[in-house]
């Protein structure tokens, strides 16, 4: 039996955050961090515990709308001079989801300088204060080099902090830091490798578990950000949920569980946020390398969501799409009994759906051809072969629907490219 998962939002949110700093070393555990010095920050200030988790929402998720490790990248080591475009995309991501409407709006706030008082404009007090602590805490975690002793650069942070004062900070919170500036643990828990701890045991957290609905508005959230990175991906992994969810229905799966297995197939591909762009957009084959790096995603995919907790079905549904019934897929090699079933769903769902789907360099493989390829890899072993057998069998009414998801998809993305060029937002 098949149970609900049972998701705190704050693990969900932590381990969201650190999925999102894998891109690079530069930046591992940086919105951890920034959620961590952002919070000592505003201790003092007498928020509330719901304002204090919005606060840790915005923070550890800041920078949601960086589509690509490279703008990450660049952003970290300070070569990048547009954020404009980020913080609305991150605002209208995180708004997507009932729990993140005020966090959207400290998200799309959070690189306003504190004195640019007409941008501030219909911005309620909490969330300016907020958003501004943000904008500090990021500031200071990229004042940090990561190749000294942090207690040597304390005076150099706070005279950079100190030149801002006024202006892109609020005194109230310059004031702040320099009160924790002076104590070392402030600094030395800022760069801790046990950072989420830290921030599990600052404050009474409210206890918020996710319910299905809440579930499948994350899935969809995510998907955008690891599809919506590149025209060869932008609706692969709706094309994919909603496959393995009729695959599903038709394996007589409950409702619930449908619906699981459409959640695990809007995050399969999750492992793929710290996967360059320049490999997930190269047209050519990919060298031995660029593949190892692309191997790399379904482990990825599995650490980060089995880091949340409560999520072990969809976790393994997810992560081991790209097992064979051989043994001689990846990452972990399971084969056969061993595969649960619905992870055989999502690898027939894959196939099926990047095979099916038009991608910038090459339209979709029709009927015939993607059905011959399909039932050879139900022969050789690499997929199930009943779960193939009842896609073949229902063919046109899977495709239809994978395609109208797709194309709907499709849209949403394009609509993000043009209004992104206008400097509007960017998924409404």
């Amino acid at each position: 039996m098949i149970r609900d998962p049972v998701v705190l939002l704050q693990n969900l949110v932590l381990s969201l955050s650190d999925s999102l700093d894998l891109v690079h070393p530069c930046a591992v555990d940086h919105q951890q961090r920034v959620a961590y010095i952002a919070l000592r920050l505003t201790l003092p200030m007498g928020k509330t515990p719901e304002e204090q988790s919005d606060l840790l929402y915005a923070a550890a998720l800041h920078d949601i709308g960086f589509l690509s490790v490279e703008e990450k990248i660049d952003t970290m080591q300070g070569d990048m001079e547009d954020l404009e475009s980020h913080v609305r995309l991150g605002g209208d991501l995180l708004a997507r989801f009932d729990l993140f409407h005020t966090a959207a709006e400290i998200v799309r706030y959070h690189h306003k300088p504190w004195n640019a008082r007409d941008r501030w404009e219909g911005v309620r007090g909490p969330v300016r204060l907020s958003a501004n602590a943000v904008h500090l805490a990021d500031f200071v975690e990229r004042q940090i080099r990561r190749d000294a002793g942090v207690l040597r650069q304390v005076p150099r942070i706070v005279e950079a902090v100190d030149r801002l004062s006024g202006e892109d900070f609020s005194p109230e919170l310059v004031g702040a830091f320099h009160a924790c500036a002076g104590i070392e643990s402030f600094w030395l828990d800022t760069v801790s490798h046990r950072i989420d701890s830290v921030i599990s045991g600052m404050v009474e957290w409210p206890r918020v578990i996710l319910g299905m609905d809440s579930l499948e508005q994350i899935g969809q959230i995510l998907s955008r950000i690891v599809d919506f990175r590149s025209s060869y991906t932008a609706t692969h992994s709706g094309g994919v949920a909603v496959t393995a969810s009729l695959l599903a229905r038709r394996l007589l799966f409950e409702e619930r569980e449908c619906r699981l297995v459409r959640i695990a197939g809007h995050l399969h591909d999750l492992g793929k946020v710290a996967v360059p762009n320049a490999i997930l957009e190269k047209p050519a084959r990919l060298n031995a390398s660029e593949f190892d790096v692309i191997r790399g995603h379904a482990y990825y995919t599995y650490q980060i969501l089995s880091n949340i907790g409560g999520f072990e079905e969809i976790t393994q549904w997810a992560a081991f799409h790209h097992e064979r019934m051989d043994g001689k897929g990846y990452p972990f090699h399971y084969r056969g009994d061993a595969l649960p079933l619905g992870s055989r769903i999502l690898a027939v769902a894959d196939v099926f759906t990047a095979l099916t789907e038009n991608r910038p360099y090459r339209q979709g493989v029709l009927r015939d051809g993607t059905i011959g390829i399909l039932r050879e890899f139900a022969s050789n072993g690499s997929l199930d072969g009943r779960i193939v057998s009842v896609l073949v069998d229902e063919y046109e009414p899977i495709n239809r629907d994978r395609a109208e998801t797709q194309d709907a998809f499709a849209a949403e993305y394009s609509r993000r490219g043009e209004d992104r060029g206008r400097g509007i937002s960017l998924l409404n």
